[in-house]
């Protein structure tokens, strides 16, 4: 079927960012690769999740292209080779490999490799079938991935490889085959196969790009929690004592400080979570996109929109934040007003309850629709 748009272009002049479609990616310094998905959201779900988490739990960069629609997702296909929306390239133009997430049509359990980094290519195909995985020895030409303009080719070398999961391998991926936008935000919806697939793809990174991972540990072989990245941007202010915040003075007049771990933690959190990008002068990518649900009606789409960008953003900022739970709430009686609570602990205990949960309010006036970081 023929693309409603011909790019990007034709697309936005079409389209409403934040509203019908959102743009993500992190550019991790020194990281050697990057996982994509252009077709990502209600396009071809959950390709978001699959080349977020891969990116997340080995520290290499990430963008996603991704339909926001209640329905009629599918007129947001750019094609492959025509796909030029700008953030991209911001992404690309450092990767030596990349690992570009589709999905294809039909019930059968099976992924179609192609793209013209056949060595990773055949990596990831030998550690996907130890896996378990079905794995066609013949790729349509169509998805075959082989043109120079593919954007998965598109990396400083030239050369990616590019996945495509059928419709029933990704319904495998979550309870109840659900690949509603509602579901594939909820991490908790998950299932084996979704860390089993990825973690065969990590692997398959790791063996043929050795140094591709900043922290260069061992792939994990169990379903690790998605805040468990290494963080390689560096969080501003990050050390043993706080500022206390609010910002408030001691008994003796001097700047009161804190120096409890999970104190600190939940300022920290706060900060993140309820900072626009562009707004810490320090490192301009510094926040997350909560804003991207202002003046958002209560729909289904706004609570995962604002759960993602929670997660995006806890994920690269404070990688020792365990996530237990993200209440998001867009009020229709206070137009404009998006508040978001979260609850968070410290992944070195994991055991203990949350010590305080902290509500933010994003209030009008800071950046109304969503953009990439």
């Amino acid at each position: 079927m023929a693309d409603t748009y011909a790019n990007y272009a034709d697309l936005a002049a079409h389209k409403t960012l934040g509203t019908d479609y959102l743009i993500s990616s992190r550019v991790v310094t020194g990281a050697r690769g990057a996982h994509i998905a252009i077709h990502g959201g209600g396009i071809e779900p959950p390709t978001t999740q699959l080349a977020d988490y891969c990116a997340s739990i080995t520290g290499n960069s990430y963008y996603s292209f991704q339909g926001l629609m209640s329905s009629g997702n599918s007129t947001l296909h750019v094609t492959s080779t025509h796909f030029d929306e700008p953030a991209i390239f911001q992404v690309l133009r450092t990767a030596e490999w990349t690992v570009s997430w589709h999905g294809a049509s039909g019930s059968n359990l099976t992924t179609y490799i192609g793209g013209i980094d056949t060595e990773l290519g055949a990596a990831i195909k030998t550690r996907l079938v130890a896996a378990g995985f079905n794995v066609a020895a013949t790729v349509p030409t169509e998805i075959d991935g082989d043109d120079a303009l593919n954007i998965a080719n598109r990396n400083n070398r030239g050369q990616g490889v590019q996945l495509e999961l059928s419709r029933g391998l990704r319904e495998s991926l979550y309870i109840s085959a659900d690949l509603t936008l509602k579901s594939i935000a909820d991490p908790s919806r998950r299932t084996d196969a979704f860390y089993a697939y990825t973690n065969a793809v990590t692997a398959a990174v790791a063996e043929t790009w050795p140094q591709s991972r900043p922290d260069s540990g061992a792939v994990p072989q169990t379903a690790p929690p998605v805040h468990t990245v290494t963080s390689v941007a560096g969080y501003p202010g990050a050390g043993t004592v706080q500022m206390r915040m609010p910002f408030q003075l001691d008994a003796m007049g001097r700047i009161a400080v804190t120096t409890n771990p999970d104190k600190m933690l939940v300022q920290r959190s706060r900060a993140v979570v309820a900072t626009t990008p562009g707004e810490y002068v320090g490192e301009p990518a510094f926040g997350s996109n909560v804003s991207a649900a202002l003046f958002r009606s209560t729909d289904p789409i706004a609570p995962a929109l604002l759960g993602e960008a929670v997660r995006d953003a806890l994920a690269r900022w404070e990688p020792d934040a365990t996530i237990t739970a993200i209440r998001p709430v867009v009020n229709d009686d206070q137009e404009g007003i998006v508040d978001v609570e979260v609850d968070v602990a410290l992944t070195t205990t994991p055991t203990v309850e949350v010590v305080q949960p902290e509500s933010v309010r994003i209030m009008p006036g800071g950046q109304v629709v969503g953009s990439s970081l």
